[in-house]
Order: structure tokens, then sequence, then C-alpha cells
């Protein structure tokens, strides 16, 4: 269980309600997770707005709790909290590994067994704990134990229900390029195969120290898991996203290769962001995929075909209010993401241009046909003429 021993007091809210529609239908699920507030570091300057909560768990609702603290560590911009939001899940500080894997991840794994493809994303900022529970850091990647991440753990489940065949990948967006961390697809045999390709793709991620983590993800990371079941024909896909954190570039004094990389994970980070509001318009608008290598990995993930759970991933305290803050307004944007399908003139148009490549399609189809033909008759004139000029010389 995350627990670094610290005891949170806990802080009187005054709140208002935010009704949000959390349909068991929608293709994206959003879970929010808080990390535990850790323990005082003697001499730091900001150690109450550390030490003190901005949010809190309270059944499925996320409550930004009003603001306590009134010094220069308290980013809040503003943000003075009072809000309760509903999602579909909310853990608090103290919600193990196995709590968050049987309440978020199972139901999907159903679904994924049935022939869908599923996806799961982790977002927040930097040090609130997705890589941990993904489980695709070196600490949290095991399958043996209580503190092993999602990844590890549906891996296990993968290889209990006797699949045909497993393929994995692994792959990263490294200052917008996309590397291959594994040499393409790697066949696994066995859960502990699946495991140790992965563990040997992650030491070849972009880590980094920086102000706002020691062991900062300078990449996303996308991990698949495809697998064939028995008796079907098409493969189905797992997809786990572990997107590098947000930042503020301020708070963490990057320069150099790190200020590059992370104006390069910002930039996909809003990009995403403008790929969420678009697909949750109320009316069907252009969704900027290929605005950004991340967004276009993505495009199956969200709004695409796969059944998607978002864990938004939270620092909790009042050091991280406005990040935390921020990471809360896009996890609201998720929830109301569709599966936009054309209609009107837009889907007029498609369907025009359908039937205009079907002709072209089969135009091309009667001209190699005929093209054939000519051959044949080329063939067979010059067979003639070479049975002429023989004849002629006897």
């Amino acid at each position: 269980m995350l627990n670094f021993g610290v005891s949170v007091a806990t802080v009187p809210t005054h709140t208002t309600d935010i009704s949000v529609t959390t349909s068991a239908n929608s293709p994206v699920r959003v879970a929010v997770r808080i990390r535990p507030i850790e323990a005082n570091i003697p001499g730091e300057l900001c150690s109450r707005a550390e030490q003190t909560p901005c949010i809190e768990a309270t059944g499925n609702s996320i409550v930004l709790l009003p603001t306590h603290v009134d010094n220069d560590c308290s980013q809040h911009g503003g943000i003075v909290g009072g809000t309760r939001t509903e999602f579909h899940h909310s853990f608090g500080s103290a919600v193990s590994q196995q709590e968050v894997f049987d309440s978020a991840v199972a139901p999907l794994l159903a679904t994924f067994a049935s022939g869908q493809n599923v996806a799961i994303m982790a977002y927040g900022q930097t040090g609130s704990g997705k890589t941990y529970t993904m489980g695709m850091g070196m600490s949290s990647v095991s399958g043996s134990d209580e503190s092993s991440g999602i990844i590890p753990r549906v891996l296990e489940w993968v290889f209990t229900q006797a699949p045909s065949k497993v393929t994995i990948e692994l792959a990263e967006l490294y200052n917008g390029k996309v590397n291959a961390l594994t040499a393409g697809n790697q066949h696994a045999a066995t859960a502990a195969d699946a495991l140790l390709l992965l563990q040997i793709g992650l030491r070849r991620r972009q880590t980094a120290a920086t102000n706002a983590n020691a062991m900062s993800s300078r990449s996303h990371a996308v991990f698949t898991v495809t697998v064939l079941w028995p008796g079907q024909r098409k493969a189905t896909k797992l997809r786990f996203a572990d997107l590098a954190g947000s930042e503020r570039l301020a708070d963490t004094q990057a320069e150099g290769k790190h200020l590059a990389e992370a104006k390069a994970i910002n930039k996909s980070l809003l990009t995403l962001g403008r790929v969420v509001a678009a697909l949750a318009s109320a009316t069907p608008t252009f969704v900027p995929y290929r605005d950004d290598p991340l967004t276009f990995l993505l495009k199956d993930v969200i709004g695409g075909d796969a059944q998607t759970l978002l864990l938004a991933c939270v620092a909790g305290n009042e050091a991280s209010r406005a990040e935390t803050a921020s990471t809360l307004a896009f996890a609201k944007r998720a929830l109301a993401v569709k599966h936009h399908k054309p209609s009107g003139m837009l889907a007029g148009r498609l369907g025009s241009a359908a039937e205009e490549a079907k002709r072209r399609i089969a135009a091309e189809a009667e001209a190699e046909k005929l093209r054939n033909m000519v051959k044949q008759l080329q063939a067979m004139v010059e067979l003639l003429q070479l049975q002429i000029a023989a004849s002629s010389q006897t």
C-alpha cells in the first residue's frame, strides 16, 4: 500500500456539487488517484504547503478543498477550491494497488476477452504516481508483491485465460519522435516472459532528475499487449499509455536538454487536451489527432474503438493545487468523450467519396483486364509472325 507514514489531518470542507454524467456505456471511464503526502523534510521552505492536503476522495467523488495556506509555495493561481466532482472511481491516498486493480481495471478485462480493444492511460503532473500505478517503474513492474502495478497484474491474468498467442511491444515518444524500446512485436509464452521483455525495454526509457521528481520520465511510454483468443480470428489489443508528467517550467527550473524535453512534453499534452475537448464537444467537430505524434499514436485509445480507462493521478498537497486542478479539469472533459458518428453533410460527403472510390476501383479493374487481353493478342500476333517466317524459309 502506498504509505509514507504520514498522518494527514482532516480539513473542513465547504463544497459545491458539480453534476457530471458518468455513464456506464461511455467509451472512456475516469478514475482519480491521490498520491500520499510525503513525510516532512527538515529545512524545506515549503513544508507547510507540502504537508497540507488540497483534495480528498469521498465515495466516487473528488473534493478540491478550500485553500488554508497563504504563502509563496501554494501555487493555487486563484483556484480556491470548494468543489465536488463525481467520477467513475476515486481512490484516496490509502488505497492499495490491488484495490485499484480490482475496482477500475478488472471490469475491463471481460471486455478485452470478448474481443474488444482496451486501453489504460495514466495522466497527471510529474511525481503524482502515474508510473507506479501503471507498473512501468522498475519498482512496480514485478508481479510478485503488493506494490506491483496494473500491467504485471493484467499480464498474470492474461496467461491464466489460456490465450492462443500473446505478443508485446514497448515504444516511447521522446522529443516528438517515436522510438521502439523492444525489437518489434515480441512473442511471450508466459507472464514472466512478458515482464522480462518489459523490464528490458524500460531500461532504455528516457528518465532524468528534475526539481519535481528524482526519476522523472522524459518520454511518453506506450506498452501494447496483443492477444489472439481461442476461437477468434482477429487479435485484440490492450494498450497502456504512461504519459510523461505535465510540468510548470518555472517550478522545475529545467535548462538545456531538459528544457527542450519539458517543452515537447507540454506541447503534446496540450494537443491531447484539444483532442479530448473536440471529442467531448456536443456537436461533431474536427479532431486534431495529427497535430502531435502523441495524439496520432493514441488515436485508437481516445475516441477510437477501444474501451478506455483514464487514470488521473494527482499529488494532493497544497503546493500542487494548480496542477491538481488542471488534472481534474482534464479528467472532467474526458468524462464527456463520445464516439462521434459522421452525420449530415459530412456523412454525405464520405458516402459520395466512398462511391467514387468504388467506381474508380471497378474502372481500374476493367482497364487491367483489357490490358491483359491486349498483351495476349500481342503474344498471339508475335507467335503467328514467327510461324509465318518459319514456313516461308521452308
